[in-house]
């Protein structure tokens, strides 16, 4: 697909221009539009989907030791390490070119990122074998070999779920989404807290059961929405490589994210045991809190973003990021000085008080989260334009922080 350039004023409206004015007045209003179209079943879905999240978390953290909690987050480092590197490689170019297509053209296109993500999840499980292997061997935390057994059995179904609620996203489905992931969360708390009432809750034994859920949520998807995708063998090979082209700087891009964000736990358990890893699993929990805000604004403007190059092209682009990114920034705030202020109470609160005194890491992470809220509307219209080697370099940034700066304070 040729980039959308040069479709300026063509005539089809401009998504970053309207009737609402401008100032803060005119921005709250274009938000306010744009959730009565959409964005409040997008925001629904998010809360059930970090409520899930964020109970699994608190359940875990409860119930079993520190060391088992901070298991549990080494391992959930692993699960969004490839999350976000399937988000990269398949559902980033699936978000952009899916615009473009209608039909059966975009029924063989879904199909083929179908095969695509069954494929890359193939790969992970050869790769978790391979680490199963070498924690046999005394490689690595001696605690984690029976949850990578698991892992190994579940990570395929933990990966389509989360395939699927991009393909709703990006299609602007967000009754499905919402629908998929009130149904992983009714198994998957109620698993856990039929497990914890009868003395069996372990890390391992939690994700088995996230795997049930999100194994018959994506199931059921799929089966309900088999006339919605095609698959042509032809057809995979040749959007691969569309796909490629395009989402090679975005799979490094991601890759880079991915560590960055992802290897403090491993850090932190390398030199001070699994026990500061669960304190950071539980830091890192009470931040989640504002991700049903956080993502679900995010899933709703991603495509919106997408949609205004398509429509508007670079003028209304610049106009549509420019309003979004003022009004997004400002609702994330609150939350962010909350977290800042009472962020120490709020673990204790949550997780126990095994976990006291842990304020300083929750306010470093609500800066944080002020940081990511501004960034990702600029980095989503980097990759509408298909700007995506623009967008590697800028993920370089994390990771050399990590490297230096990152290191030094986990010591």
């Amino acid at each position: 697909m040729s980039p959308a350039g040069g479709r300026e004023g063509t005539g089809r409206g401009d998504p970053g221009q309207g009737r609402d004015g401008r100032g803060l007045r005119g921005l709250l209003a274009s938000l306010s539009g744009a959730v009565s179209r959409g964005g409040m079943v997008s925001l629904a879905d998010q809360m059930v989907a970090s409520a899930t999240n964020f109970l699994t978390g608190m359940i875990i953290g409860r119930v079993c030791a520190r060391d088992e909690f901070g298991i549990y987050m080494l391992c959930m480092s692993v699960v969004l390490f490839v999350l976000d590197l399937q988000t990269s490689v398949i559902s980033a170019p699936f978000m952009i070119y899916s615009q473009r297509l209608s039909g059966r053209r975009h029924a063989l296109y879904l199909g083929s990122t179908m095969v695509h993500q069954w494929s890359l999840a193939l790969l992970l499980i050869l790769l978790l074998g391979g680490g199963h292997l070498l924690l046999g061997l005394g490689i690595g935390p001696e605690q984690l070999g029976p949850v990578v057994r698991s892992l190994v059995g579940v990570i395929a179904f933990i990966m389509f779920r989360e395939y699927v609620r991009r393909v709703c996203f990006a299609r602007l489905q967000m009754v499905h989404a919402l629908l998929v992931d009130c149904s992983v969360a009714v198994v998957q708390l109620g698993g856990l807290l039929l497990l914890a009432w009868q003395g069996l809750l372990t890390t391992r034994t939690a994700f088995l059961v996230i795997g049930l859920a999100c194994g018959t949520a994506s199931v059921g998807w799929l089966v309900i929405n088999r006339r919605a995708w095609i698959i042509r063998l032809q057809e995979v090979g040749t959007d691969f490589r569309k796909n490629w082209s395009f989402g090679r700087w975005v799979f490094a891009s991601g890759l880079l994210w991915a560590m960055s964000m992802n290897l403090y736990p491993w850090f932190l358990a390398h030199y001070h045991g699994v026990a500061a890893a669960g304190a950071w699993a539980a830091a890192y929990g009470v931040v989640a809190i504002a991700n049903p805000l956080l993502f679900g604004i995010q899933n709703f403007l991603g495509p919106k973003i997408v949609q205004a190059y398509t429509l508007g092209g670079m003028k209304g682009l610049r106009r549509f990021v420019a309003r979004v990114t003022v009004v997004f920034f400002l609702l994330v705030l609150p939350l962010a000085v909350i977290l800042f202020l009472f962020g120490g109470k709020l673990v204790v609160l949550v997780y126990g008080a095994k976990y006291e005194g842990n304020g300083t890491v929750v306010a470093i992470l609500a800066v944080n989260m002020l940081v990511t809220a501004a960034a990702f509307i600029l980095s989503r219209a980097i990759l509408a334009v298909e700007q995506s080697r623009i967008y590697f370099f800028a993920n370089v940034v994390p990771l050399i922080i990590l490297l230096s700066f990152g290191i030094l304070l986990v010591k």
